[in-house]
């Protein structure tokens, strides 16, 4: 029997790579989803830089984001307060802020972080739409920083049976039962189980524009809402029965 679960749940923030001698590249490949250049650079995973990323420890109730302070005009602040909890009463959580020096260092250090926690007993990363979004992001900008840290993890993690997960669980993947239903955002099941919308402030889309007008912090907030709301589904999701793959330690 696997040892019980210690999930590390994560979120990461992007904004596209942007520079004069790519934008009309990015432009073109854009337009072929009539799409601009900033919506499509920032989803796709070799071009979305990443801006943040929010993560809990959730065995030990610590809260941090790791942020791209190169994109800061001003020197952020070492916490911030994250609203969560039921949307009548929500609870303050106190967000460290860690200062990174550019989006490699973003990547090593949470790659560090990755490593030593799935290198520990009953290590689980836990995402929502993970598979398909988080897990690329950074392994694809891990190749163009020549980062190393966590890769290793991170791809296993991402090329493991996602119907037996163990490495990696995708929250996505259970509350749809492996796709026989179908895909609602975050905020729906975490309206849907009590939870205050963690999209109240910002969502994704706003991103590009709050990194633009140096409001950093501010995405390091919403990234960590993100984050608590995914952790609410997480515990939703274990008791008292467990869906199909779902949050509860699965046996090998």
């Amino acid at each position: 029997m696997n040892p019980p679960r210690r999930p590390l749940v994560f979120d990461v923030e992007t904004i596209a790579d942007l520079t004069p001698e790519t934008r009309d590249t990015i432009a073109a490949l854009a337009a072929g989803r009539e799409m601009t250049p900033e919506a499509y650079g920032g989803i796709c995973p070799p071009l979305a830089r990443v801006v943040c990323i929010g993560w809990l420890d959730a065995a030990q109730g610590r809260l941090g984001t790791f942020v791209d302070v190169t994109l800061c005009p001003t020197t952020p602040p070492a916490s911030v307060a994250v609203e969560a909890g039921a949307a009548a009463a929500p609870v303050s959580h106190d967000c460290a802020i860690i200062a990174c020096n550019g989006e490699a260092d973003v990547l090593r250090q949470f790659g560090q972080m990755v490593k030593a926690h799935c290198g520990s007993a009953g290590g689980q990363l836990v995402t929502y739409s993970g598979r398909s979004f988080d897990l690329p992001v950074l392994i694809h900008r891990s190749i163009k920083h020549q980062v190393t840290d966590g890769r290793e993890q991170l791809i296993k993690a991402a090329t493991e049976n996602r119907y037996r997960p163990l490495l990696h669980l995708d929250l996505l993947d259970a509350v749809t039962f492996f796709g026989a239903s179908n895909r609602w955002p975050l905020a729906a099941y975490a309206v849907g189980y009590g939870c205050r919308s963690p999209k109240t402030d910002m969502d994704g889309s706003q991103v590009w524009a709050a990194v633009q007008a140096g409001r950093l912090v501010d995405v390091a907030r919403y990234c960590a809402g993100d984050v608590l709301a995914t952790a609410h589904i997480h515990r939703c999701l274990q008791s008292p029965a467990p869906l199909p793959g779902g949050a509860a330690p699965v046996e090998s």
